[in-house]
């Protein structure tokens, strides 16, 4: 484990860190997603119906949800960069085999490995942010996790649509499989242990009332490398470091076994927490609303009217990117802005509570982009109209998520990791039980009212942030006496 607090780790260091996490993020949401501009090609390959294509997506989603539960875990035993290094060797694999597979059932199990070891970074990558920046800047840093992450769901369709439709449809896995090879060797030197242990003689005494609060984010309270001097860095002993594995002082004392054992049971009772369980299930509605989109387009647009080829849905899926790049700039600002706004107004003590506001913009914008989706392409209209409500709907992927992470980070930062871990394993099954179905559905209501009865369920979700805002306060005060 580290020595030295990440958060005073020079710039280069931890820019270098956020960028080779985001690099993953982005090839682990390209891979999940891109697949989808091939499914005329898939079909005919193996044979395969819109609910088998479907699956290759959703039961995508799934694994990547999951495998949270096992990677946390494993790293607050082993070390957050072991368990990465070794996720992205287990994704590498499985790119190959997608690669390689000549069978659907073959093809599914592939990705379904690969995503399992990509999930990894969905709940350690917000955790490795948290213990490389403050909370000054938490949601800046988060709004580029969510921005590569949105941006891999919609740029990797719109590549995929043109190598697979100029080489074949291995060849788009062929060229994951590079990129995330190149990416896990510049992990290898970019990444260092965020885990940061210190010995308790060495602290000074505080008063009970602080001791409770004393590894969160609040600035109101200093904590000792705040008022620290700022590191020097020897970078001899840094990257030797790099190459150094160690248990973390809990396996250590209590076990691996029954340490990882009690870690991996530890994230189950919180989703009794509201504002966790809001937390998943706004993320979940948010990503099952884009999981739907993108597993519909290939059907709806490759028919008549529009008889779109691999490349022109892959254009179309660019479509959203530019919801997310216009989100991306406002999605953290706009929470630290507002944050620091209610702060002022609040003797200058922060609450979690002040982030909330900023999801206003996603309840006013985010189902309206499902509602335009519906309508226009349910009556064959031009197809520019649908693009824009897809790209609408996908800017919630980086405004909901730079809001609600920060928020449980915020509101229970001695139990963090385990928060993210069950945000993100919860939010991809609520994706998966809403995107599962999308064709049964869409063939049950016809495409406008399926979008129709989408949207009003993100909004009563999203809504469900003013009930935590009023009463949030209250519930904390109670929580997190338990956790």
């Amino acid at each position: 484990m580290t020595v030295v607090d990440p958060r005073l780790f020079p710039q280069r260091v931890r820019y270098a860190a956020l960028l080779t996490v985001n690099v993953y993020v982005f090839m682990g949401n390209m891979y999940s997603s891109g697949i989808t501009t091939g499914f005329g090609s898939l079909a005919m390959a193996f044979h395969a119906d819109n609910d088998m294509l479907s699956a290759l997506v959703t039961y995508s989603v799934l694994a990547m949800g999951l495998a949270n539960l096992f990677w946390m875990p494993l790293a607050l035993c082993f070390g957050k960069r072991p368990m990465v290094l070794l996720s992205m060797a287990m994704f590498l694999g499985g790119l190959i085999w997608s690669a390689v597979a000549q069978t659907y059932n073959s093809l599914l199990a592939s990705r379904i490995f690969a995503s399992f070891g990509y999930g990894a970074i969905e709940s350690l990558g917000p955790s490795i942010l948290a213990d490389l920046f403050y909370e000054r800047n938490y949601s800046s840093a988060m709004a580029v996790y969510a921005g590569f992450l949105s941006g891999g769901s919609q740029i990797g369709p719109m590549i995929a649509g043109y190598l697979i439709e100029a080489r074949g449809w291995r060849w788009f896995f062929i060229l994951c499989a590079i990129i995330a090879g190149v990416n896990f060797l510049t992990t290898i030197f970019m990444l260092p242990e965020t885990i940061y242990e210190t010995d308790e003689e060495e602290l000074p005494e505080q008063p009970e009332e602080i001791e409770k609060d004393a590894h969160s984010h609040l600035e109101t309270i200093p904590t000792r490398s705040q008022v620290g001097d700022r590191a020097s860095m020897d970078y001899g002993e840094y990257f030797k470091g790099l190459f150094t594995v160690s248990l973390t002082k809990g396996a250590k004392k209590k076990g691996v076994f029954k340490f990882f054992t009690y870690l991996f049971v530890l994230p189950f009772p919180l989703l009794l927490i509201p504002g966790v369980l809001i937390a998943s299930i706004m993320y979940g509605v948010v990503l099952g609303g884009v999981v739907a989109v993108s597993t519909l387009a290939p059907a709806l647009l490759s028919a008549p009217p529009y008889l779109f080829s691999s490349s022109e849905l892959g254009l179309f899926m660019l479509s959203s990117f530019i919801g997310i790049v216009v989100a991306w700039p406002v999605a953290g600002p706009l929470t630290d802005l507002l944050s620091r706004w209610l702060r002022k107004r609040n003797n200058n003590v922060h609450k979690p509570e002040h982030r909330l506001p900023a999801l206003i913009l996603p309840f006013l914008v985010c189902p309206i982009g499902l509602v335009i989706f519906g309508y226009t392409i349910a009556r064959g209209e031009h197809y520019v109209k649908p693009a824009v409500g897809a790209a609408i709907s996908a800017a919630g992927l980086t405004l909901v998520p730079s809001v609600m992470l920060s928020y449980v980070v915020d509101s229970y930062p001695r139990t963090s990791g385990e928060a993210l871990v069950l945000v993100n394993a919860s939010k991809n099954v609520v994706a998966f039980g809403l995107a599962t179905g999308a064709y049964s559905w869409m063939g049950k209501e016809g495409v406008a009212k399926m979008f129709y009865e989408f949207a009003g369920v993100q909004w009563a979700c999203l809504f469900l942030a003013l009930p935590l805002y009023i009463w949030g306060p209250a519930l904390r005060a109670r929580t997190q006496k338990l956790f």
